[in-house]
């Protein structure tokens, strides 16, 4: 019986070496490539495979010669595909297979080594190939040079130098010097890949190398213990940086000192990690750069201003900081730059440099005097005590000169701009410009009213034309908004995406799954990786929701499979919107899962499905009353009844105080045939001057069901996504009514359904500050073996945890009986914020307590995102300011992060009072 070549390899793998190997592949014809590579691929899982070889010993199958025969096998047989795929990467050889390893790669020259070690490079830094291997094989011409590739590699030959030294015998006693000559008599190192460093993002300031003689019992003392401590003792390392390398070969003029300090100045241009910007600034300095050779390159200095990272600016300043006064020096740029920096919150010694710069230009040419005020002025808005004194003495200087150096107007327009950052000024500062500060206002007007801020609850939403939103147009507009939602960042998309899919399901082309597909590989990149249709379909209808996430993206991700499976099956009600391990969500989104199982039923059962009621009509989030009495008319001509999750969010939508438009509604009204909503949107949308109080209200329950409720508040279980019948949720539809209508009176009509926050009361718990402590021990430090950490928490009480609400209806309920589990609140919280931000536009208050005692109990790194989130969100028009959202911006104000600064410009641009009151009122508490 014939051998073939897949049996002659196999064979060879299991049972010979690899000189008999190589022979096989340099003979191997091109017609039995495809065969030996399959069965190499099988080879390798199976020698791969991690199993128990003896008692207590475990390994894999394959000896390391034969994991070396599949690689020489790799470099004949596989094609691009192959060789670029996760699952295959070349190790590093023994010296005694380097002859074979050549041999073989000199006769396949696979065209797909270069991108491999590139790939191989940016998937882990730790994998980079050898700097001498690149150049060996580009010397043999199997690679083509990539600048970037050969930057990457070049810092880790310090490691290979450093270890050839270790292995002499005697070690050298100066290694520095050693390696320096080395690389001295390189010349295409030195003239092309060295100067690559500055040019690419590399791992050169955190490569340094040990040259020690190696520890060995040979060369030990035996009476001595034998560790690497008493060796090191013994026998000190000899530490080697990349920086003394760069040093002397600048003393040893095989480096040009002048082109390295400008490509030190163009590398912290660049878009580099923190600590290798670092390197280049100790690199500059090192060089010990003159003052001549700085004032050369004072354009170079003067880009780094731009820099957004505060410690190139603060290098760069410090670098200009003795050239103010030079005659050389061109202070246009500076002023140029100065504009943009007198912004930045990050900056602070920075500014305080940039100010002390001022005062001697302004000796130097007292012409720029206007120029310097109305800059000096600026910095008035940051928030660092030490620059607002800085600037004030500046400008004190300047408003105050005996001769004087501004023109009326100009002095008029910085005293007006003074003025504008008045309450943000700390006491030093308020002092030093009090002679310019505009007198204070009275404590009341002549008619008794406050001049302090006051919130104005009577918001009137813009309900107009210019607001409205538009539907989605046709197929292709649903198409590209699919894209939008999947990145995940815009609510109104997503509403109008839902309102599209219910709009257009009739119109859903034949082939629309296959014009789905672009948009599944983007939700689930990992799981349809490499599928084909068939198997995507598959995978698709026995996808596990349970197990994934519990968020609004997995809500979307849901709706898209159902959408892509012609809704074969319900998927939304899959997804478990409850407590993970990890992961707490918001109970919000049981009520958005609710509307969203509604809307999924529709699609899979009506073929022309009404529109949701609670899609916002008009932006940026808002029902208009008429859209509300209009769509619930349309599902009563369709003899549907509307879905009480959906209205209840859409009661919670609707912007009930525009007046115009609800008196139309009003009028439309008595066209509703349901009697309980008439009545509930009677009184709903009626006006201001004819408000009535609540009728009675109570909840028609069986013995049973009273039962049933009152067992779960004491037993937890799963809440489920099954709609509420609209007769038994409308009088909880009363009381998310009448708290989106009153969001802080006491409501006492409402205490018969049940005793509950958020109900007869509304949900206040308050807040306040307490002294919290952390103890450990470190035995190691005997001069301080106990320490304890003392910090300020803001803390806010949940009196009511465990406690389910008496229905999943009850949006301003929902947050109170949450468990303190902050981390992994703020896990489920900061995706889902915008959207959850979108669902009580009426009364946000129970979301921000919920922010409060999340995200807000520090000032530390936690919850920055979502502060950042609701903290924009508060400078909208619409909002009470009450104690909630004062706090919540009170924090803003004062919290260290850049973006809290970015809040503080955005209040002073506005020349609003509001956050001088939340100043006072943060501090009064």
């Amino acid at each position: 019986m014939a051998t073939t070549a897949v049996d002659t390899f196999e064979h060879i793998i299991r049972h010979q070496n690899a000189a008999e190997l190589v022979n096989f592949l340099l003979e191997l014809p091109k017609t039995e490539i495809v065969a030996v590579r399959k069965k190499a691929k099988s080879l390798k899982r199976e020698l791969d495979q991690f199993q128990q070889l003896t008692s207590g010993s475990w390994g894999t199958v394959g000896t390391p010669e034969q994991r070396m025969m599949l690689q020489l096998t790799a470099l004949k047989t596989y094609s691009r595909r192959e060789a670029l795929s996760p699952s295959f990467q070349l190790d590093q050889l023994s010296k005694k297979y380097t002859a074979f390893f050549w041999t073989v790669l000199e006769h396949a020259r696979p065209d797909w080594l270069g991108d491999l070690f590139v790939q191989a490079s940016e998937r882990n830094p730790w994998s980079r190939p050898d700097y001498a291997f690149l150049r060996e094989l580009e010397n043999r011409q199997l690679l083509e040079y990539n600048p970037r590739l050969f930057a990457t590699a070049l810092p880790g030959l310090l490691h290979v130098l450093a270890t050839e030294l270790s292995d002499m015998e005697p070690v050298p006693v100066n290694a520095l010097e050693d390696i320096t000559q080395k690389l001295q008599a390189d010349t295409v190192l030195l003239t092309r890949d060295l100067p690559l460093i500055f040019d690419f993002d590399t791992n050169i300031d955190g490569v340094y190398a040990h040259v020690q003689p190696r520890m060995t019992i040979r060369k030990w003392k035996l009476a001595a213990p034998m560790n690497w401590h008493t060796w090191s003792e013994a026998h000190p390392p000899q530490v080697v940086q990349w920086t003394d390398i760069l040093l002397g070969l600048v003393a040893s003029t095989h480096l040009d000192r002048t082109d390295l300090l400008t490509r030190c100045l163009l590398a912290l241009r660049r878009d580099f990690r923190r600590p290798l910007l670092t390197w280049f600034k100790n690199l500059f300095v090192a060089l010990k750069p003159t003052k001549t050779e700085r004032l050369t390159r004072q354009s170079e200095l003067m880009e780094l201003l731009a820099h957004p990272l505060p410690q190139v600016v603060n290098f760069a300043l410090d670098q200009l900081k003795d050239l103010w006064t030079e005659a050389g020096f061109e202070s246009a740029p500076l002023l140029l730059y100065a504009e943009g920096l007198m912004m930045r919150q990050d900056l602070k010694i920075a500014l305080r440099t940039l100010l002390g710069t001022f005062e001697k230009l302004l000796k130097r040419e007292p012409a720029l005097a206007p120029t310097l005020a109305q800059l000096t002025s600026s910095a008035l808005a940051n928030a660092d005590a030490a620059v607002q004194e800085r600037a004030a003495k500046l400008l004190a200087k300047i408003l105050g000169a005996k001769k004087p150096l501004l023109t009326a107007t100009k002095v008029t327009e910085i005293t007006d701009s003074i003025g504008l950052y008045a309450d943000l000024l700390a006491a030093a500062p308020r002092n030093l410009l009090a002679p310019f500060l505009p007198a204070p206002a009275p404590a009341a007007s002549a008619d008794g009213s406050a001049t302090t801020y006051a919130p104005q609850p009577e918001f009137m939403p813009d309900i107009s034309t210019a607001t409205a939103i538009a539907p989605v147009r046709d197929w292709h507009d649903l198409l590209f908004l699919t894209a939008q939602v999947l990145q995940y960042d815009n609510p109104t998309a997503w509403e109008r995406w839902l309102d599209g899919l219910l709009r257009l399901r009739h119109q859903f082309p034949e082939n629309y799954r296959l014009q789905l597909r672009p948009y599944l590989q983007q939700a689930l990149p990992w799981v349809l990786k490499n599928k084909t249709e068939e198997e995507v379909t598959a995978t698709l209808l026995r996808y596990d929701f349970s197990t994934n996430g519990n968020g609004q993206r997995e809500l979307t991700q849901a709706l898209l499979i159902s959408w892509a499976t012609g809704f074969a099956r319900q998927a939304i009600p899959q997804v478990s919107i409850t407590d993970h391990q990890y992961s707490s969500p918001d109970p919000l989104l049981r009520v958005e899962q609710q509307r969203l199982s509604a809307v999924e039923n529709q699609l899979r059962t009506v073929a022309k499905p009404l529109p949701q009621i609670s899609t916002p009509s008009h932006a940026p989030y808002w029902v208009a009353p008429t859209v509300l009495v209009q769509k619930l008319l349309s599902y009563q001509a369709a003899n549907q009844t509307p879905d009480s999750a959906d209205l209840t969010l859409a009661l919670a939508r609707t912007a009930f105080r525009a007046e115009a438009d609800a008196a139309v509604a009003r009028q439309q009204l008595p066209q509703l045939q349901h009697a309980g909503l008439r009545e509930l949107l009677q009184w709903f949308l009626a006006s201001a001057s004819e408000a009535a109080p609540l009728p009675p209200l109570a909840t028609n329950k069986s013995l049973v069901k009273v039962f049933t409720e009152r067992l779960s508040r004491l037993i937890p279980f799963r809440p489920s996504s099954a709609p509420i019948p609209l007769l038994e949720a409308l009088p909880w539809l009363w009381a998310v009514a009448a708290r989106t209508r009153h969001p802080y009176a006491p409501l006492e009509e409402l205490r018969p359904l049940a005793d509950y926050p958020g109900l007869a009361a509304p949900w206040q718990p308050g807040w306040g500050f307490k002294q919290k402590s952390h103890t450990y021990w470190q035995t190691w430090n005997t001069e301080r073996p106990q320490v304890t950490q003392l910090w300020q928490e803001l803390c806010v009480p949940t009196l009511h945890e465990g406690e389910m609400p008496p229905s999943p209806l009850l949006l301003y309920s929902l947050h109170a009986q949450l468990k303190r589990k902050e981390h992994y609140n703020i896990w489920a919280l900061e995706p889902d914020l915008p959207f959850l931000l979108t669902m009580l536009p009426n009364n946000p208050d129970p979301l921000y307590w919920h922010v409060l005692r999340t995200a807000c109990r520090t000032d530390g790194q936690e919850g920055r995102a979502i502060m950042q989130q609701v903290l924009n969100s508060l400078l909208g028009a619409g909002l009470c300011f009450n104690e909630t959202t004062s706090a919540l911006l009170a924090i803003g104000l004062t919290h260290q992060a850049p973006f809290a600064g970015r809040l503080r410009w955005k209040c002073c641009c506005r020349r609003c009072r509001r956050a001088a009151w939340c100043l006072q009122f943060w501090g009064r508490h």
